[in-house]
């Protein structure tokens, strides 16, 4: 059974094309701590105690256990993976980041968080979400079709301001601990995806393939840091490779 873990400002529908294509049958996909309407109702105080409720969550999935994470959600996942080892067969963790291990970089990182927090509380989150679309980061997004961008746009609007400002302070980068060693020490089977047009993250995932045998690197050609958008396909075929090595 899959958990799947969504993105900053996304929600479990992120994962609907990928969900139907691939038919993954019964799948587990919260919502992230500040994500939803509901979200004062399962408000955590760290990152940590999110990847406690999700571990809680995710543990009475049946056999094989898969997870699946994208950035934000694959940071998260890693959060598990960490915390409970022995819980899931195998993963998928897309655009993923493994923590800051400096802490020039953690501070650098928190400033940029809390500005984006004060932007969500003092602006609103339409003026929020615009900025965030203009980010470099998903540049590559704006040769999709109108009706998907329309899409994204209208699940990112229907969060609260301070739900997302919340979640930038629980579960931003600066806030989640280093995995690196940790995600060397790792037993199953992990795919690292990125797009190819994304070169941080494709140099994170190469760096990271190298610590611990058990991990392949995907990077999916003339897409960018979504590829969960710009390539549902492409997660449909992890996905469905991951699967036949948890049986192996």
């Amino acid at each position: 059974m899959w958990t799947l873990l969504h993105g900053f400002t996304g929600s479990p529908k992120s994962w609907k094309r990928v969900v139907e294509q691939a038919d993954l049958g019964p799948t587990l996909i919260p919502s992230l701590t500040g994500h939803g309407r509901g979200w004062r109702a399962r408000t955590v105080a760290s990152f940590e105690g999110e990847v406690t409720r999700l571990t809680s969550l995710a543990s009475s999935a049946d056999r094989p256990r898969l997870l699946c994470g994208y950035s934000m959600g694959a940071r998260v996942a890693l959060g598990l993976l960490a915390c409970k080892p022995n819980l899931f067969d195998a993963a998928v963790l897309i655009g993923v980041h493994p923590g800051l291990s400096e802490e020039a970089a953690r501070a650098e990182r928190s400033e940029i968080d809390a500005r984006r927090a004060r932007l969500l509380r003092e602006e609103g989150l339409a003026t929020f979400v615009a900025e965030w679309e203009e980010l470099p980061l998903f540049a590559t997004q704006r040769g999709l079709s109108p009706e998907v961008l329309a899409e994204q746009r209208e699940s990112r609007l229907a969060h609260d301001a301070e739900g997302l400002a919340r979640s930038l302070e629980v579960l931003g980068l600066a806030a989640m601990p280093d995995y690196g060693p940790v995600l060397a020490s790792l037993e199953i089977p992990i795919t690292i995806m990125a797009g190819s047009l994304d070169p941080k993250f494709s140099r994170i995932a190469k760096v990271l393939a190298k610590g611990n045998p058990r991990i392949e690197v995907a990077l999916v050609n003339g897409v960018g840091h979504n590829v969960l958008l710009e390539a549902p396909d492409a997660v449909v075929a992890a996905l469905k490779s991951a699967e036949d090595s948890s049986c192996r």
